[in-house]
């Protein structure tokens, strides 16, 4: 379940699903009782042995309380709260249905929702099954029989049709319920409900509070990431399913030899609850960039239960406790490990988003014990201003209880995205810093000025010394890609400036630095939608054309030996590769 929270004026949302979880009775086969017609099987399609996309359907409660009416998809969703939901959920549905499969299945794929047992002669205040009190379709359920004291037995509700090619059924509830009047900052929750004979999760319900679902502060990204959230905790990130996960050997047909897992978590020497599953501990690893395996991944301290990644350790991740937005949130490998140890699914990892935070950082990052001692640069100390660890945003040096004491830039209030055109400055404002905000903008750790200038406009800004008092802060300038891991910046006014990932450059017109963050920026460039290309694209006069005005030019800060050396290697690279002449 999200919440809204305000946090240094930036809405961010958390998820509180164990509660939520644990207020549901989940129903299994007895095992006297025949399994739901859905189950993996060994007996497949013919000739088929490969995984098949997860089959989600997506079901619209009109009205729980009313007589169990159900609209299919595409019935009344012309407009809306629901219509906006169940649209979500679609698209959340079908994102995953490209990174999780299914084994080989049965055909046809045939659900049937279990009953309680309840017999509606017996107990005239039952009113149906229900799923987080969302109100079931008789025609999804299995049917109930009456056993009198003497006669034959008689059928009070005959088994329902069910519903055909579905491999989970996601009830989509639209309301004002009790949780979402008293919590009215709730966004969505969600619930497992129903497993198969073996424990896979086959039905839940995501419950929109109406109210959030057109306001302006949530975008559609917005409401499909919380959906994405909820449904793989229905699916099985959940505290509550994390034992039932099966350990099963690799291969097209082995399904029946699986067992439940003997260890899914545990807690360390130091008393932090681990999953430590092999998928997701190499996962980690791999994250952390050190050999081998992790000892697991850490969980939020939620209890005796946690549903939730450590923020500290996996900021970003889609399955940490908090959400501050799509912009800032990634469906990461770590998560995607995990759903293979479940032994549910296969997985298509290469579907996974990169998770920048705390990449390449070690074994000790995360640590309360070192995130204050200055060991990364994604945490901060102090309260000074800066970027968010994405640059998307400017922030401050702020905390929060998931964080316990860490601290890092959080995106500050409205105006602070870079990234908006309309946070720019209006014509003719005085703009002294050069900051320019565009959807290609990004926040840079700078301490650029014109005002200096004005001093003596003939001198070049390399020669005017700068005051050691202006701190270096968060700053909006545009950057552009030309390779994987490099970039150029541009400040108002001035031609573009290579950025050296790890160093501090000058930017002609200004006086001041601009820092180059590493590793943050042009990670995922593949040579789309650059401005210009990297200089060793270029056919051989365009090189010679610039390495010409870069000699000819006036020495300027931001052209250095280092950066003439390469340019004359690439110059001298083309004329080689072209005319076959000698270096």
């Amino acid at each position: 379940m999200f919440l809204l929270l305000l946090v240094v004026g930036t809405a961010v949302s958390r998820c509180l699903h164990d509660e939520t979880q644990k207020s549901v009775t989940l129903l299994r086969p007895h095992l006297s009782q025949p399994a739901p017609s859905f189950r993996f099987s060994a007996l497949t399609l013919s000739g088929s042995h490969e995984p098949q996309p997860l089959r989600i359907r997506t079901y619209s409660i009109r009205d729980p309380v009313s007589d169990g009416a159900w609209e299919p998809e595409g019935a009344g969703m012309r407009g809306g709260p629901r219509a906006l939901a169940l649209a979500a959920a679609r698209q959340a549905a079908q994102q995953l249905q490209g990174m999780l499969t299914g084994y080989p299945k049965m055909a046809p794929a045939h659900l049937q929702i279990l009953t309680l047992g309840r017999c509606s002669l017996l107990n005239p205040g039952y009113k149906g099954e229900s799923c987080l009190g969302a109100k079931i379709p008789d025609a999804h359920l299995r049917g109930y029989t009456l056993w009198p004291e003497h006669g034959p037995p008689q059928l009070v509700q005959p088994d329902g049709p069910g519903i055909q090619d579905t491999d989970f059924l996601l009830y989509v509830w639209v309301a004002h319920t009790s949780k979402c009047r008293g919590e009215p900052s709730v966004i969505a929750y969600a619930a497992c409900c129903q497993l198969d004979s073996e424990d896979r999760p086959l039905a839940g319900t995501i419950i929109y509070c109406a109210q959030h679902l057109s306001s302006p502060s949530l975008s559609h990204s917005d409401i499909v990431m919380v959906t994405l959230h909820e449904l793989l905790h229905a699916l099985g990130f959940s505290g509550q399913l994390f034992k039932k996960w099966r350990d099963c050997p690799s291969g097209p047909s082995v399904r029946e030899n699986c067992s439940t897992r003997q260890q899914v978590t545990r807690r360390d020497e130091w008393g932090q609850l681990l999953l430590t599953t092999p998928a997701v501990s190499h996962s980690l690893a791999r994250h952390l960039g050190v050999p081998g395996a992790s000892p697991g991944v850490p969980l939020e301290e939620e209890g005796t239960l946690s549903s939730h990644w450590e923020a500290r350790l996996l900021q970003g991740s889609i399955m940490t406790a908090t959400f501050d937005g799509a912009r800032r949130t990634r469906l990461d490998p770590i998560t995607l490990a995990a759903f293979e140890d479940s032994g549910w699914y296969r997985v298509n990892h290469s579907a996974a988003e990169e998770l920048p935070w705390g990449q390449g950082s070690g074994l000790e990052f995360g640590l309360v014990t070192t995130c204050g001692a200055g060991s990364s640069d994604f945490f901060c100390t102090g309260s000074g201003l800066g970027c968010h660890y994405l640059h998307l945003d400017k922030g401050s040096c702020s905390s929060d209880p998931m964080l316990e004491g860490c601290r890092m830039y959080k995106p500050l209030a409205n105006g602070s995205e870079c990234w908006k055109k309309e946070n720019g400055f209006p014509p003719g404002a005085e703009n002294p810093h050069g900051e320019i905000y565009h959807s290609q903008s990004r926040c840079f750790l700078a301490n650029l000025t014109s005002h200096l200038l004005r001093e003596d406009e003939t001198r070049h800004p390399s020669e005017i010394p700068h005051p050691v008092e202006a701190e270096l802060t968060g700053r909006c300038y545009l950057h552009q890609c030309t390779e994987r891991g490099a970039y150029e910046v541009r400040a108002e006014g001035t031609a573009w400036v290579p950025c050296l990932p790890g160093k501090a450059i000058q930017i002609p017109g200004y006086s001041g630095l601009l820092l180059c963050p590493r590793g943050r920026l042009c990670q995922t460039f593949k040579g789309t939608n650059a401005v210009t290309s990297p200089p060793v694209s270029l056919p051989p006069q365009a090189l010679l054309f610039q390495l010409s005005l870069q000699l000819a030019g006036p020495p300027g800060p931001s052209v250095g030996k280092e950066e003439l050396d390469g340019l004359t290697e690439a110059v001298l690279q083309a004329l080689v590769s072209r005319g076959g002449t000698g270096r």
